[in-house]
């Protein structure tokens, strides 16, 4: 089995432009997913959010913390649940499709480059079959549309506890919490991870590889799930665990 560890902080060879395009596949996957957010946020009131959540819980103002937190986030999320989020869905497909080929593209040159070659990467031109490199729309719509909906659930749930927590501006403060945008920007991070992993497999499947690595960035920010991860390998080509293991996940998988 090859060293695991990828040792991030010093690439050479096929690991350097692997990771430069890595790296940019993020930060134009957060870039475009955060306008795209911002863009359908626009004009949201979360004024009948609060009369809401008010009627909720009732206009006392010592039931339980919990019970507050909990009526606000369902107002919240009832609120935008009723968003069609058209834009922010399409950015997240758009990402996963991208990834997609990145992780395909990268998971080519690692099956068939020299260890060594640190020359840039070259876009594949495959048709849909298996081992392709392309995600086909339904399957990054259906991706788009699982992610957001998390998002949406989790992002309701962080304005909730701003709107429960406010002293002056329940309103204010949560659409202020929804327009930082942080819950969306992690679901581009997972869309982005998620797809260029499966993309990385497509390669390997294509390839005829029959065993993957678990490899982990090797450094003191690896979390102990991917260290076990690093650890368990190898795992078979199509039981392998699923990327990422967590948000802003380092790990790739590596054919042996």
């Amino acid at each position: 089995m090859p060293d695991a560890t990828l040792q991030i902080g010093s690439l050479q060879g096929i690991w350097r432009p692997v990771y430069a395009r890595r790296l940019a596949l993020h930060a134009t996957a957060d870039a475009i997913v955060s306008a795209a957010w911002r863009a359908d946020l626009h004009g949201l009131n979360l004024g009948p959010a609060v009369d809401a959540w008010r009627l909720a819980i009732g206009e006392a103002l010592t039931p339980a913390e919990r019970h507050r937190r909990q009526a606000a986030a369902q107002a919240v999320a009832a609120t935008l649940a009723a968003r069609s989020w058209r834009r922010t869905r399409a950015a997240l497909a758009l990402a996963a499709q991208r990834a997609h080929r990145a992780g395909w593209t990268a998971g080519h040159a690692l099956v068939t480059r020299d260890e060594a070659d640190d020359s840039d990467l070259d876009e594949p031109e495959n048709p849909y079959a298996i081992g392709s490199p392309d995600l086909s729309d339904d399957r990054a719509d259906a991706t788009a549309t699982a992610v957001l909906s998390s998002a949406l659930t989790a992002g309701a749930t962080r304005a909730g506890r701003s709107m429960a927590d406010s002293d002056e501006d329940p309103a204010g403060d949560a659409e202020v919490t929804l327009d930082e945008g942080l819950d969306v920007e992690l679901a581009a991070d997972v869309t982005v991870s998620a797809a260029y992993g499966a993309g990385m497999l497509a390669a390997y499947l294509g390839a005829g590889a029959q065993a993957v690595v678990w490899m982990t960035a090797g450094d003191a920010r690896v979390c102990e799930l991917c260290l076990s991860r690093e650890t368990a390998s190898p795992y078979s080509l199509l039981g392998a665990p699923t990327l990422p293991a967590h948000a802003r996940c380092r790990c790739c998988l590596v054919p042996l």
